[in-house]
């Protein structure tokens, strides 16, 4: 039985955990061979190793052909709502593990993007330009966590920071309305972390409450057999260590 643990004391976002995932091991190759199967163009997708917390981490970046502005509200702009998001995954060749688990993750941040904006969740449109980076890693992650394939993936509780950020929305708090609604939706153990900026975005929780199944681990248990680790590191210099995968074998009781 394979389990997968996340240890998440340095946050979430989609960027680490893909980041992470490649530093765990899944090959970089694999999973442009598998984002291609969604027949999206708009991006590249940047890999680079740096060091982070003593340990070697992977940055992944995910860079848009045509950049859009940012700043305009995802509902007075041109951007994919929830509805094409779902067709453009259905009608893919991906595997159906990766397709459902994808779907689950997006079903996650719609509903809680849905009340936050008070829309229909068909209509939810993502602020991220043309929703491609949530598309990329929420669909990455699926597709590593298919890849992988852990029976079980634990985590541990989630630092959320404090503070403003600015959005397409405007300045918010921290964490934003999106998160705050996907830790209370998905009863996500959290704690506000002495850093004062976000460290756990509306993604990187979408995708926390989608692939974990239990919450609390502590330390890695004797009758467990290390597999591999990995790291991974987003954009903002936080002080805090990498996010870490930790990939192990449970032996059965």
């Amino acid at each position: 039985m394979k389990k997968l643990y996340i240890n998440c004391q340095s946050g979430l976002s989609g960027d680490m955990m893909l980041g992470a995932m490649i530093s765990l091991g899944v090959p970089e190759e694999y999973l442009r061979d598998r984002l291609s199967r969604l027949k999206l163009d708009e991006f590249e997708l940047s890999v680079r190793e740096r060091e982070a917390g003593g340990h070697s981490a992977a940055d992944v970046d995910v860079i848009l052909k045509e950049p859009g502005n940012l700043d305009t509200d995802p509902y007075s702009g041109n951007y994919r709502n929830y509805g094409q998001i779902l067709d453009m995954i259905n009608g893919s060749s991906l595997s159906s593990n990766a397709k459902v688990l994808s779907r689950r993750i997006f079903d996650i941040k719609a509903r809680a993007e849905a009340k936050v904006h008070q829309v229909p969740v068909e209509l939810v449109k993502f602020h991220e330009a043309g929703a491609v980076d949530s598309i990329v890693d929420i669909v990455g992650t699926a597709i590593c966590c298919d890849y992988l394939g852990a029976d079980e993936v634990i985590a541990k509780e989630v630092p959320t920071g404090y503070g403003k950020i600015r959005c397409a929305c405007g300045e918010l708090n921290v964490p934003s309305p999106a998160v705050r609604q996907i830790l209370a939706d998905e009863e996500i153990p959290h704690y506000r972390s002495e850093i004062p900026q976000e460290v756990l975005t509306p993604t990187g929780a979408s995708i926390l409450a989608g692939v974990a199944d239990a919450f609390g681990w502590e330390e890695i248990k004797e009758k467990e057999t290390l597999l591999s680790r990995g790291y991974g590191v987003g954009k903002r210099e936080t002080g805090l260590p990498p996010l870490e995968l930790i990939l192990v074998e449970a032996k059965e009781s």
